[in-house]
């Protein structure tokens, strides 16, 4: 039984996949910084912008989230899924993600990030 509301599931999204963005940038950046790029500050910038613009999108999510009573927890990894908690209006949803499918929703959206802020276009 699903009793979240269509907005209430967008929040459940977005609020997973731009916490795994934020992740997989930082740990990127941590390559990047150990690299030996020999122009490596712009990556370092479009990295730190990216993460940034994450951070902004995820503190107006939990804003939103708080004001509904809803909190979103990780579950565990079991190599192939990955289960995510929802509690909201005295309920505990429950669902699961297959891993592949959060790797992709992740790639488009940093994709869509990085096109959008693109100077080149």
């Amino acid at each position: 039984m699903n009793c979240l509301s269509q907005q209430e599931e967008r929040l459940f999204e977005a609020f997973i996949i731009l916490t795994l963005a934020r992740k997989v940038l930082q740990n990127d950046l941590i390559v990047v910084e150990k690299s030996f790029f020999k122009l490596k500050e712009p990556y370092l910038q479009l990295i730190h912008s990216a993460i940034g613009t994450i951070s902004k999108e995820l503190f107006e999510i939990k804003k939103q989230l708080n004001k509904q009573r809803m909190k979103i927890e990780f579950g565990p990894n079991d190599g192939t899924f990955t289960e995510f908690y929802c509690y909201y209006r005295g309920y505990v949803k429950t669902s699961r993600f297959l891993n592949a499918n959060l790797k992709n929703k992740v790639q488009q959206r940093l994709s869509q990030f990085f096109v959008a802020n693109s100077k080149l276009s």
